[in-house]
């Protein structure tokens, strides 16, 4: 959407007249502008960067005159030393994709399809010249009278380059599960973001949308988007784009031979993400998961709040399941509960090395004397998306088998009675289950250490830990 300049705006940047303002992001200002002849073209004023920076754009910039003009907006003209670098690019006539479903809804038809077609096309070429976009959203999809063209790699880096900064880079609703989990951005995660996009343009909305950051990123990492407004021959290649799993998703490149090969094998062998082939993605009714907007099965386990990231209604683990470990550190003497029947310990993917090697029915595990009392404490993930971390309160009794449990960050809090699995000299092991709040699944260990209770929380992946003490 054109905007007009403001009064701290240049009016001129180099050769170049600024009319209006096309948009403003992370990375700096667009403008519309014109060249000495009249001819208009888009500038980038971005902001003031280091050395190091600044080469790594003149890198990045270079990886991108070998990406065919067709799919992107062409590089004219780059700027790197004056106090703030500016790139100036062919100026593409047309809204964003999230402007044009704004203003008329979602796509349909022949128009979805081109646009589908169109952008992987233009992904798979991106890729080809070493570049990770890291910020694919429909803002970043311009609808030109030529096709569509995908545009603003400000913070796109070429591989091998140094990470522009060691923080959180992209739109939470169109960043990867993988990414929200801290890993550097890489061309499967392009892949993830690309097929929202598509499904934001089908539907009409963002598949993940929400109105708080921590819930639109949690539900990256745990729903499944309704795939049933597209085409039907492109729900299978688009299902496997928006695979939780990296390893799992088919490469831009196979992606664009499936878009326009329907009997195409390329989504069901590996790429160079590496891990197995998706399996088969042609889906064909209804009855597919991923048309639906329940939670997959990875994620059906998941039900403590994690820290900053927590903002979804969980799904509670079977009734009565535990999670079960083996012994204990330090020889220390250990209970543990009975062990589930089969299918419950699947569901919970307990391996074989976490088994007990006692047993007693939960009835038998009691809270001892000493770690009696309300403990509280600050906790902190491992995650890069959670850097303020959370405040814990457990309320121990002894020769109960259960606790009160609370975690409160910020505005977002959860409570739950947990429950006890296994009992050593100088450590507890609790499941959560009867919560409530927004929630993920996970289990709290609890050593005491004298006057300190040391908390440690996990799901599997994600770690959030910290001292707890009586107050």
């Amino acid at each position: 959407m054109v905007s007009p300049l403001t009064a701290g705006d240049p009016e001129t940047l180099g050769d170049y007249v600024l009319d209006a303002r096309l948009g403003e992001g992370g990375q700096g200002i667009v403008y519309l502008a014109r060249t000495r002849s009249g001819d208009q073209v888009a500038v980038k004023l971005l902001s003031a960067g280091d050395a190091h920076t600044r080469a790594r754009l003149a890198r990045e910039l270079e990886a991108m005159e070998s990406i065919a003009s067709f799919c992107t907006a062409r590089v004219l003209d780059v700027s790197l030393d004056g106090s703030r670098p500016y790139v100036v690019s062919e100026f593409v006539d047309g809204p964003s994709l999230a402007d044009r479903v704004s203003m008329r809804g979602p796509l349909r038809d022949g128009e979805l399809e081109r646009l589908i077609v169109g952008t992987a096309t233009a992904l798979a070429a991106i890729h080809a010249a070493g570049i990770v976009h890291r910020d694919f959203k429909p803002a970043n999809v311009l609808l030109g009278p030529d096709g569509p063209r995908v545009v603003d790699f400000g913070i796109a880096r070429a591989e091998g380059a140094a990470t522009m900064t060691s923080g959180l880079i992209g739109t939470p609703a169109y960043l990867s599960p993988e990414q929200i989990h801290g890993t550097p951005g890489a061309p499967a995660s392009d892949v993830f973001a690309w097929a929202a996009t598509m499904v934001f343009a089908a539907n009409g909305a963002s598949p993940f949308g929400a109105e708080t950051m921590p819930a639109a990123m949690q539900r990256v990492l745990t729903l499944e988007p309704d795939l049933s407004a597209l085409p039907v021959r492109l729900r299978g290649p688009i299902a496997a784009a928006l695979s939780k799993d990296p390893a799992r998703r088919p490469t831009a490149r196979d992606l664009m031979v499936a878009l326009v090969d329907p009997h195409s094998a390329a989504v069901n062998t590996p790429g160079p993400y590496g891990g197995p082939p998706p399996g088969p993605v042609h889906l064909t009714g209804p009855q597919s998961p991923a048309l639906t907007t329940q939670t997959s099965p990875r994620n059906r386990r998941r039900g403590a709040l994690l820290g900053g990231i927590a903002a979804v209604v969980a799904l509670a683990a079977a009734g009565g399941a535990l999670v079960l470990f083996n012994q204990g550190q330090n020889g220390d003497k250990k209970q543990t509960a009975a062990s589930p029947p089969p299918s419950v310990a699947r569901s919970q993917e307990v391996s074989p090395a976490l088994q007990p090697s006692t047993q007693a029915t939960a009835g038998d595990l009691k809270i001892p004397k000493a770690f009696a009392g309300s403990w509280s404490g600050h906790t902190k993930t491992n995650l890069i998306t959670d850097q303020n971390g959370a405040d814990n309160t457990l309320v121990l009794k002894t020769g109960q088998a259960s606790a009160a449990w609370t975690e409160k960050d910020g505005e977002v809090s959860c409570t739950a009675q947990i429950t006890l699995t296994a009992v050593e000299d100088r450590r507890l092991t609790f499941a959560l289950e009867r919560f409530t709040g927004v929630c993920v699944a996970g289990t709290i260990q609890l050593d005491l250490a004298g006057e300190v209770l040391k908390y440690h929380w996990t799901d599997g992946f994600a770690i959030q830990t910290g001292d707890l003490r009586k107050g």
